[in-house]
Parts: structure tokens; C-alpha cells; sequence
């Protein structure tokens, strides 16, 4: 659990300010306990009698928290031939992986199909067809674009007017296209928006997508995404879990009482870790700027969006906690900054903090989703390590990178 005792947050049983002190800092640190009882409750909640969670690995690719979702019985939603050949060399079983990508190239089918054996999600009619050529008298899921999408900004919106599925209207093509190849459709799939926090928009997608399922009889299962959402602040009502699972396992009962047995999934990924990790940042600079009677604090830390870029690219917004001052009254409102070369270089605008000084470790919350997968080396500044606090136990499972790994394929 993370939590804050006393002044001091603690990530698991260990005080987040020695995690700093033993990896330094930037880190990223996950709990792997949030992760596992985060994965459980989901499963509780969906009592589906054939379900299976397709952890969607674009969240977070760390390969502790993959081997902890493997054991546990998880499923894996790829969405680029990397992200199946990890599966595939985790140990995830080849069955258990689907992949799902976009504007996909006949390279990455042949290396995903042919090479790793996992099953192929097509996201167009153009696919459908260039897969059929490569592939006949095989099996194929499709993926399909309901005409609505929900997510907690635009650029989530995968549903609607998206480059994302194969629209309704294009079925009976995709029926045509399937009987010109012999190829069998096992899978029928959708995924509307990321970050949603209302039940409603998954139940709809859940229905318009079962109506279509029953135009195809020998299909064995249908998959109705994730995007399943997290709080991100006390603003925020969490998602009804319990309801949206009790709900959805009726819909595909109905559907498999009157069609014949279906297995059902989902892909969540921000729910399942993004409440288990923060990234762990060292204060380094207080700054107080006045201009024409507006004053502004800046709290300048050793991070920054090229780490986290949640806040710069979507508005999101994560709180922070001063790892050894968590119980201190938030006195001071200000921008905490980082050290990339631009002003949209803010990891949590108008945060309310304790008076905080130079040294001090601030936790971002709410980061393990979206957080280091989307990380890059903007401003050739290198990506945090990665730390798991499991069971007691803390280890490093990516390290600092170096100015040799940055160089490594460059010729000097």
C-alpha cells in the first residue's frame, strides 16, 4: 500500500525518502501488492465464468510488475511487436496474447504471426485482406469501431471519428474478405476511450458489440477493451468496478444463453497500476518571480516531462506529497517544475504544498501508468531507474540509464 504515516509516505513497508537516498533520484518506484490486489478486485468484480484480463503492458512495460500479473494468471494486450516478443519471452502463454495494433505493416504481421505464433487483432479491412494474402486458413480477430469513443481527453478517444477499427457498415466486407482467405474469426473487439470513470460508456460499448457478435457463430470471445479509469485527485468519483463487472458479466451471459458459450475480455491497464506507483523527485531549486504584480513560485526539481509528460501533453494532474513532510499544512501554492527546456515543462501546476527547501523528495502520485513507457530523452537527459517494493522485498528492475546507452548506436 502507499500511504502516508506520520510525515513520511511509505511505498509498500519502506520509506519513500530511503528509496530515494539508496537509487537516487529521479526513480520511478511501484508497489507490487497495489498491482496484484488492483488486478484481484477486478477479477472479483467481472464473475464471468470464462474471463480473462488482458493486461495491456502500453501502461507499463516493467518487467517485475509483468512477471507479478503472469503469475497471477493475466493475460497480455500488445499493441506493438516488442510488446509481444516481451510477453512471449516473460513467459506469457502465446494464447494469452493479442496483438492489436495500428496501421500495421505486413513486416510486423509476418514477425508477430509467423514468427511468435500470437494471434493478430486487425484494425482495418486493409489489413484484414494483406493479413488473408500472408496468412490464409488461419485464425483472426477484428477489431471494431462502434462510432462512439469516451476517454479522459481527446487525444484517449479511440471511438467515433478515430483512425481506430473497422466500422459496422464494413462487416459484411470483412465477412467477404474472410471467406476469400478461409480464414476463421475467433475474436470480436473493441476499445472505446482510456481513463473513463462512468460504467455507462463500457455497458453501451459492451451491448452495441454483442449484437454484432451474434452475425458471427463460431466466434470464442469477444473483448470490450479497457480504459478503465483512475482518480487522480479528491475531485474525482473512482470508477464503480463492482457495478460496471455485475453488470457486464449479465450482458454476455444473456448473450451466451441464447448464442452458444463466448469467452469474454478485458484490457485494463491505468487501472491496474496506475495507483501503484509515484516517481520520486529531488527538490533543487526555489524560485519567486514577479512580474507586473503577479507572483508566481517555481519549485524546481531533478525530473521533468521528458520522466512524466502526463501533465504537458493531456492538462493531467497528479498530486504531490513531500515524502518526509506528507502530514505538514500545505502552505505554500506553486508549480512544480522541471529541467527540460520549455515552459510546458510542469509536472503539477498550482500544487499545494508544506513549505518545502532544496533536498527535499517529492513523490508525484498516481504515476505508474503512462508514466516511463511514455518517457524519452528529450534534452539527451536519460530515463529514471525503475524499483519494485514486493513482499518486503525492494529491487531495482530497470536501472539509470548512461550517456553510453544514449551513444550506443551512434557513430562518433
Amino acid at each position: 500500500m502507499i500511504e502516508v504515516v506520520g510525515s513520511h509516505l511509505y511505498v509498500g513497508s519502506v520509506r519513500a525518502d530511503r528509496i530515494a537516498e539508496a537509487y537516487g533520484t529521479p526513480v520511478y518506484v511501484y508497489d507490487g501488492e497495489v498491482v496484484e490486489e488492483n488486478y484481484l478486485r477486478l477479477r472479483r468484480a467481472i464473475g464471468y465464468r470464462d474471463l480473462e484480463i488482458m493486461y495491456a503492458c502500453k501502461a507499463n512495460s516493467n518487467v517485475g510488475v509483468l512477471r507479478i500479473l503472469r503469475d497471477l494468471g493475466s493475460g497480455l494486450d500488445a499493441v506493438s511487436p516488442w510488446e509481444a516478443l516481451l510477453g512471449v519471452e516473460l513467459g506469457f502463454p502465446r494464447e494469452r496474447i493479442l496483438f492489436t495494433g495500428t496501421s500495421v505493416s505486413d513486416e510486423e504481421m509476418r514477425f508477430v504471426r509467423g514468427e511468435l505464433g500470437v494471434l493478430v487483432n486487425v484494425d482495418s479491412l486493409s489489413q484484414l485482406r494483406r493479413y488473408g494474402r500472408l496468412f490464409p486458413e488461419t485464425e483472426v480477430s477484428v477489431r471494431v469501431n462502434l462510432g462512439f469513443g469516451a476517454g479522459h481527453h481527446r487525444y484517449a478517444v479511440t471511438g467515433g471519428l478515430s483512425k481506430f477499427g473497422v466500422p459496422p457498415g464494413q462487416l459484411g466486407a470483412v465477412g467477404d474478405a474472410l471467406r476469400e482467405h478461409g480464414l476463421r474469426l475467433v475474436g470480436l473487439h473493441t476499445h472505446i476511450g482510456s481513463g473513463i470513470l462512468d460504467a455507462e460508456p463500457f455497458l453501451e460499448a459492451a451491448r452495441r458489440l454483442l449484437e454484432l457478435a451474434s452475425r458471427f457463430p463460431d466466434l470464442e470471445f469477444v473483448d470490450v477493451g479497457g480504459g478503465f479509469g483512475i482518480p487522480y485527485g479528491p475531485s474525482e468519483r473512482p470508477l464503480d468496478v463492482e457495478l460496471l463487472g455485475g453488470e457486464l458479466a449479465k450482458l454476455v451471459e444473456d448473450f451466451a444463453s441464447r448464442y452458444g458459450h463466448v469467452r469474454l475480455r478485458v484490457e485494463p491497464g491505468r487501472f491496474i497500476v496506475g495507483s501503484a506507483g509515484v516517481l520520486l523527485t529531488r527538490v533543487v531549486d526555489v524560485k519567486e518571480v514577479e512580474v507586473g504584480g503577479a507572483r508566481k513560485v517555481f519549485v524546481g526539481v531533478d525530473s521533468g516531462m521528458n520522466h512524466l509528460i502526463r501533465p504537458a501533453l493531456y492538462g493531467a494532474r497528479h498530486e504531490v506529497v513531500a515524502a518526509t513532510k506528507a502530514d505538514w499544512p500545505r502552505v505554500l501554492r506553486a508549480d512544480v517544475v522541471g529541467n527540460i527546456c520549455e515552459s510546458g515543462d510542469v509536472l503539477a501546476a498550482d500544487a499545494e504544498l508544506p513549505e518545502v527547501e532544496e533536498g527535499d523528495v517529492l513523490a508525484i502520485m498516481n504515476a505508474g501508468a503512462y508514466g516511463y513507457s511514455m518517457s524519452s530523452n528529450y534534452n539527451l537527459r536519460p530515463r529514471p531507474p525503475e524499483v519494485l517494493v514486493y513482499r518486503g522485498e525492494t529491487r531495482l528492475t530497470r536501472r539509470r540509464e548512461t550517456f553510453g546507452d544514449l551513444m550506443r548506436t551512434v557513430e562518433l
